[in-house]
């Protein structure tokens, strides 16, 4: 007679304490790779005894609420603008364009503004305000 009772043993693995942890870890990874730089390459640069720093030289164009365009805080129409830009820009060793405007302004007034940049072929930022 055989007085030992067979248990048989089955193993288990709890899986959902397991994926919380790799949520966690995987959120963990994604907030501090987006803390990093992506674009920030560590060098040794070397030392130079004639260098110096290139200005920004800026051309700022404002529009206002009512249609008005302005460079350099002189109005001017969306027609001769271009011409404008070119002699302010060949004023200027390194140009760039700054685009001020009223935030009631329409997308489709800015392209305009954008175009006539683009075919000046001058680098461009639109200013915002800060976020509060």
């Amino acid at each position: 007679m055989n007085f030992r009772k067979k248990k048989h043993v089955h193993a288990q693995v709890e899986a959902g304490a397991l994926s919380d942890i790799l949520f966690f870890l995987m959120l963990f990874f994604l907030i501090i790779s987006t803390l990093a730089s992506p674009n920030a390459i560590q060098l040794l640069l070397p030392k130079g005894q004639t260098g110096h720093a290139i200005p920004v030289q800026k051309i700022n164009v404002a529009i206002t609420a009512d249609l008005k365009y302005y460079v350099n805080k002189d109005e001017v129409t969306l027609e001769n603008m271009e011409g404008v830009l070119m002699a302010e820009a060949a004023k200027l060793q390194t140009p760039s364009i700054v685009l001020r405007m009223d935030k009631a302004i329409s997308v489709d007034e800015m392209v305009k503004v954008i175009d006539i940049v683009n075919r000046a072929k001058i680098p461009l930022v639109i200013a915002v305000d800060k976020a509060k």
